[in-house]
């Protein structure tokens, strides 16, 4: 087990613990304060009242489901104190609701003023132990860090003098900060991607700094690229961004702007809750729609021969490989002389191909690529990765789609539609990147409405 799944699991004892203890003092409190517990001693109103003990055990699950959904726990290396206290507080709000509605809100007390009292005692009862906990740890933390030298094990990987300025400009002016990184080698860049994998493997590393490669912006990026699918941070200077990306997004790390170009521009809970959005939804379209597909299934059988489905390799998150599931819209020889994208009027298209790319209905069983977590609802469309080198060729920057899950549909889709050649696949790169940069619930939404009206209205190709 690494240090980092050893902490997400100190963190999440605590919580368990800490909830647990806090219910019982609430329990102890409540059961002062209700008028009908006076004939009943407070061991057994609370181990022999099945509505109390119940709640007992259930609510630390409750608060525990609650810190992960706000992303308490992805990445607990470098907690702060501002961290668990705002946390703690904001989800103790959340608990408190819960337990009013459904364990409280029946509760006979004379007076008014009784109620709130209560409620403010259970929200106090539910954030002070886990806060305090967390606090412990978290100090405990970082005590580490500043005797170890820095959060993430990292490498530079430039040439000597550039690596040796970068280092001195990631040491802290105030002593009291803990250094976001303790440098522990430099790697030339005139290393291959591969043998720069195989040192992030062999010492371990949890982050990577990637200076500009003098002259060579294209250079730069192929360093970058292959990077991303080992899961680390991959942090690059703020040139270096801009000089790929001609956009600017700064993220000041231990005093020095660093980019982390490995991750995209979300917070934690966003991603977490739109993670579950996409799990409970697509599960409901497999299970709601299994007539459609079987309906579609033999229409696209007794149109021509082949199989009913069409798998594709295509590049994901991190630029890692996995297997896109379609109906099959094309005949099985629509790639005997190699790649080719499709085109209006394109002869390769079956009858029955035609019907379901003009409504997106093709697209359908990518649900279960949804489900798996190799996609999500709302992201950069994937392409293969023949498509994904020339792209890059041309703009450099095209691997930032690569930050996060791609999509069954996009952005990008919802306003340019299929691209039939390169050129309108870069046309259409900026809509990408733009999502990219405005993450959340609500634009998400928009492109899911905007994308229904184009599968109503078959302006699909």
């Amino acid at each position: 087990m690494g240090i980092t799944a050893r902490l997400r699991s100190i963190y999440a004892a605590n919580d368990i613990l800490m909830s647990l203890a806090g219910m019982l003092a609430f329990d102890v409190v409540r059961w002062l304060y209700l008028p009908s517990t006076r004939s009943v001693t407070l061991y057994d109103w609370i181990f022999h009242n099945p509505h109390v003990w119940r709640a007992l055990i259930a609510m630390p699950i409750v608060m525990v489901s609650f810190f992960v959904l706000s992303g308490y726990y992805n990445d607990v290396s470098a907690k702060s104190r501002l961290d668990d206290l705002r946390n703690s507080a904001v989800t103790a709000v959340f608990g408190t609701f819960v337990v009013y509605f459904a364990a409280m809100i029946d509760d006979y007390l004379p007076h008014r003023i009784h109620n709130y009292e209560l409620i403010a005692v259970l929200w106090l009862c539910l954030f002070a132990p886990v806060y305090t906990g967390r606090a412990i740890i978290t100090a405990i933390r970082r005590r580490h860090l500043r005797r170890r030298g820095g959060l993430y094990r990292c490498v530079i990987v430039g040439n000597k003098t550039d690596a040796a300025r970068m280092q001195r400009r990631l040491v802290p002016d105030n002593s009291r900060l803990i250094p976001m990184f303790e440098v522990v080698g430099r790697i030339s860049p005139t290393e291959s991607p591969a043998d720069i994998g195989k040192a992030i493997e062999r010492m371990q590393l949890q982050a990577i700094i990637v200076m500009p490669v003098p002259g060579s912006v294209q250079h730069t990026v192929d360093l970058i690229g292959p990077l991303l699918r080992y899961g680390i941070n991959v942090y690059v200077p703020l040139e270096v961004y801009n000089l790929i990306t001609s956009r600017t997004r700064i993220s000041d790390v231990a005093s020095e702007p660093l980019i982390d170009i490995s991750r995209a521009n979300i917070p934690a809970s966003t991603a977490n809750i739109k993670r579950l959005s996409d799990i409970i939804i697509s599960a409901i379209a497999l299970v709601v729609l299994a007539p459609v597909y079987a309906a579609i299934a033999v229409a696209v059988k007794l149109d021509s021969q082949g199989p009913v489905f069409y798998t594709q390799q295509r590049v994901g998150r991190f630029k890692r490989p996995f297997h896109i599931i379609k109906f099959r819209t094309m005949t099985t020889d629509a790639e005997a002389d190699g790649p080719r994208l499709s085109s209006p009027g394109d002869t390769r298209i079956t009858r029955t191909g035609r019907f379901l790319r003009k409504y997106r209905l093709d697209e359908l069983p990518q649900f279960l690529n949804v489900l798996r977590g190799d996609m999500s609802l709302v992201g950069p469309r994937p392409e293969r990765e023949y498509y994904v080198n020339r792209i890059i060729e041309k703009v450099p920057y095209y691997s930032l789609v690569h930050q996060v899950r791609p999509g069954i549909t996009s952005w990008g889709m919802v306003k340019y539609g299929y691209a039939s050649d390169i050129d309108q696949m870069i046309e259409r790169l900026p809509y990408d990147l733009l999502y990219l940069e405005n993450i959340s619930f609500g634009v998400d939404i928009k492109i899911l409405f905007h994308t229904f009206a184009t599968v109503m209205t078959g302006k699909g190709l």
